[in-house]
């Protein structure tokens, strides 16, 4: 179905002549009816992989073949045809997905009216894909007043309307919690064995280690593994380097990564040799600087098969995690300031967005304040309210009642013209839509603020450690419209800290984020309040981001359902629940 070889894409800029290699000769063999993820980090080439399945891009060289078609060599007509009639596409940003002038269920409905379905099986087949991706309650809402793992869900339920043989789906659920994640698995697998869809998500989110029966790893462009039917823990693909999964694969051109614990763990140099078992079944890779050919052969000689498949098993499963796998987190305090004066104040909050005739109340009488200082995580399932009350609460949009004062200033009540430069000066935000300039590069975008925050004298100060801190510093000259989508998020960070502003509103600051980057930007931001006083407020759904001493609120239904300081013993809870394993004592 799906069969690339020695597949190459490199991106060259003219005005550089910089040339960077995304792909570098993937191979990749996806059967027809297969449903598969694709797994890699931030910058890894995921998504050029995407837009080269999906004849948005052209390769730069080797093979490709979709549904037993040449696609590199169809015109752009034939590649539109080629679109529309077999696959199904869930672009990472869902602006490019739904159309913002219709409702949710109209974005849904109007791919079966461009396939002329019948009127009622229509209205029935939207319904029930409505109710499956559980948007019943925001049916008739706008696409502009749905939170971000709202919109993901109706963009499936708009690809899915298209009954493709085909569909890609380019990390779609960075921005939803487990319980919503764990659904949208459902409804990929539902769709595979109802109508024989060939499905490959691609995504850093190591959620989908084990979501589906086959997973391929993808690294520097290149496929560096393929999993199947691994039965372990999310947590250990969550909070262990990627290379912990000890397999590498064979391409086309006899290439192989050695993972990194296997390369540090021998101290290979330069060469490596290989030796075969007797049985001819299995083979080693050894480094002769430390082991001679001799003293691996006995060794492997003396080894019983059986010996080896059971210690594969064993370490293939298990049901717990120990101690050490968590220690990072659970010991990475967070110290809170214990007397600080109050900088935030919301008193009985309340927003509701229109649903056709009805109303959908999104948050209902909230309140609570904010200390100077605080780390504050809002967190709670998609639709729950979170995005929205970051949008209220930083006078982004205005709340049916209730009343907001920050730093003792009115953002409800105020002059327009008052809110809007106090949020300029007082308030960075880093929302889920990057909001750059793409016209400008990441350097630019960093100092644009300053410039109008008459801050010329230092227009470059600390530009550079910031980008390297975010590790965005290799694309600091690069335009923002040529970033990937975790380089932009990265990208947008790095704005928000080189502003230096009192607050940081920042909403799923990692959804684009493999696992290692996303525990980086967390120390960064706690850095960032410690260093400078920084008061942040971050929305998430990942529990795994949140740190011994950081204030938790849980939104449920728009209301507040929890509000505590975390303490190890809690955070402990917290990771076991979240993540539904048990965290055993060393």
């Amino acid at each position: 179905m799906i069969i690339t070889k020695d597949l190459i894409k490199v991106y060259h800029d003219p005005l550089t002549e910089v040339k960077v290699s995304a792909l570098r000769g993937l191979d990749l063999y996806v059967k027809e009816g297969e449903v598969a993820s694709i797994i890699g980090p931030s910058g890894s080439g995921k998504s050029t992989l995407i837009k080269i399945l999906s004849g948005l891009e052209k390769p730069s060289g080797g093979t490709i073949y979709v549904d037993e078609i040449n696609i590199a060599e169809l015109g752009e007509k034939q590649m539109r045809e080629f679109r529309y009639g077999r696959m199904g596409i869930v672009n990472q940003f869902v602006g490019q997905n739904l159309l913002s002038s219709l409702t949710l269920e109209k974005n849904i409905l109007l791919p079966m009216k461009m396939r002329y379905v019948a009127r009622e099986k229509a209205k029935k087949e939207t319904n029930e894909l409505i109710k499956m991706l559980n948007l019943e309650k925001i049916r008739m809402n706008p696409v502009t007043k749905v939170s971000g793992g709202e919109a993901v869900r109706a963009s499936i339920g708009v690809a899915i309307a298209k009954k493709p043989r085909i569909l890609l789906a380019d990390e779609p659920t960075g921005q939803l919690d487990t319980a919503n994640t764990n659904d949208i698995v459902e409804t990929f697998r539902d769709l595979n064995e109802n109508y024989g869809t060939t499905i490959l998500v691609v995504t850093h989110d190591l959620r989908f280690r084990n979501a589906f029966k086959k997973s391929y790893i993808i690294r520097d462009g290149r496929l560096v593994g393929v999993n199947t039917d691994l039965d372990r823990s999310e947590l250990e693909f969550i909070m262990r380097p990627q290379e912990s999964s000890l397999q590498s694969i064979i391409d086309s051109s006899q290439f192989v990564r050695v993972p990194d614990e296997v390369y540090v763990s021998g101290n290979y140099k330069h060469i490596v040799e290989f030796d075969i078992h007797p049985s001819k079944k299995f083979s080693v890779i050894y480094n002769p600087n430390e082991v001679n050919a001799d003293e691996v052969y006995e060794i492997m000689k003396r080894t019983d098969e059986t010996q080896v498949d059971e210690h594969i098993k064993a370490n293939n499963k298990r049901s717990r995690v120990s101690f050490s796998e968590v220690k990072p987190i659970l010991e990475q305090q967070f110290d809170y300031p214990k007397k600080s004066e109050e900088i935030i104040r919301v008193e009985h909050l309340s927003k509701s967005f229109p649903a056709g005739r009805m109303k959908n109340d999104v948050l209902k009488d909230l309140t609570f304040t904010v200390n100077k200082g605080d780390f504050v995580v809002i967190s709670g399932k998609s639709g729950a309210g979170k995005t929205t009350l970051m949008n209220v609460v930083s006078g982004v949009e205005n709340p049916d009642e209730g009343n907001i004062l920050i730093k003792d200033f009115d953002i409800v009540n105020g002059n327009l013209k008052d809110i809007a430069d106090f949020r300029f000066h007082e308030i960075a935000m880093i929302s889920q839509v990057n909001n750059l300039f793409d016209q400008y590069t990441v350097r630019e975008n960093m100092f644009i603020p300053r410039l109008f925050n008459d801050r010329t004298d230092d227009l470059n100060e600390g530009i550079e450690d910031i980008a390297k801190d975010v590790e965005i510093d290799h694309k600091i000259s690069s335009y923002a419209v040529e970033l990937s989508a975790g380089e932009r998020q990265r990208a947008a960070l790095s704005v928000a800290l080189a502003r230096r502003a009192p607050i940081i509103f920042a909403d799923e600051p990692s959804a684009n984020l493999d696992s290692r980057l996303a525990r980086n930007i967390i120390s960064l931001l706690m850095e960032t309040a410690a260093k400078y006083g920084t008061t942040i407020l971050m929305s998430t759904h990942d529990l795994s981001l949140v740190r011994p001493g950081f204030r938790l609120i849980r939104l449920q239904d728009g209301r507040i359902i929890d509000d505590l300081r975390v303490t190890p013993n809690k955070l402990r809870g917290i990771i076991e629940d979240y993540l539904g394993v048990e965290i055993e004592d060393n």
